[in-house]
C-alpha cells in the first residue's frame, strides 16, 4: 500500500476552544502522525510533515492600503474586540496565535523527528491590505501564497538533502 511521503496540515480558521484544539491535535500526533512516520521509516522511505500555522483575519481590513510591518500593532488590532463588526466576533481570530503556540509545543514534545512549521501567521499578520472587503480573512492576491510555495520548496530541499546524507 502506497503512503504519501509528505503531509501538510492546518487547522483552518475555524474557532474551537483551546482544550478541544489541544486534545484533537494531541490525538492526531499520537495516533496518525507518529504511526505515519514510523511506517515510512520502517519501509526505508523518508517522511516529511509540515504544519502551516493558522492565520487570523484583519478586522476593518478596508482601512488598509499598505502592509503594516509591526506585528505588535497588528496583534493589538486583532485582540481589540471593539474593532470587529458584530458578525465577525464569532470567528475569534484573537485566539489563533495562542493555538499556534499550543501546536508548536505539542510537536516539540512529540516523538516526530521530521517536521517543519510553515509560519503563515507571521507572514500574513503584516498584510491587512491583501483582502477584498468585506472578506477580511481570505487573501485575494497571490503574493502571500507564493511565499508559502517558496517555504514549502525550501523544506522539501532540506528534507531531500538530509535524507541523502543520512
Amino acid at each position: 500500500e502506497e503512503q504519501p511521503q509528505m503531509l501538510i496540515l492546518n487547522k483552518g480558521s475555524h474557532p474551537v476552544n483551546d482544550e478541544i484544539y489541544k486534545a484533537g491535535w494531541q490525538e492526531t500526533i499520537n495516533t496518525a502522525l507518529e504511526e505515519y512516520e514510523k511506517n515510512l521509516t520502517e519501509s526505508g522511505l523518508p517522511s516529511l510533515f509540515l504544519f502551516r500555522t493558522t492565520v487570523p483575519g484583519h478586522p476593518q481590513c478596508e482601512k488598509y492600503t499598505a502592509p503594516v510591518n509591526n506585528i505588535t500593532q497588528m496583534e493589538a488590532v486583532i485582540a481589540n474586540k471593539s474593532s470587529y463588526k458584530a458578525n465577525m466576533l464569532k470567528f475569534r481570530w484573537w485566539e489563533f496565535k495562542a493555538q499556534n503556540a499550543i501546536m508548536e509545543n505539542l510537536l516539540t514534545a512529540s516523538r516526530l523527528r521530521n517536521y517543519h512549521i510553515l509560519d503563515a501567521y507571521d507572514i500574513n499578520i503584516r498584510r491587512p491590505d491583501h483582502h477584498r472587503p468585506p472578506d477580511c480573512l481570505h487573501n485575494c492576491f497571490p503574493s502571500k501564497t507564493e511565499v508559502y510555495h517558496q517555504l514549502m520548496l525550501h523544506f522539501l530541499k532540506v528534507s531531500a538533502n538530509s535524507s541523502l546524507h543520512s
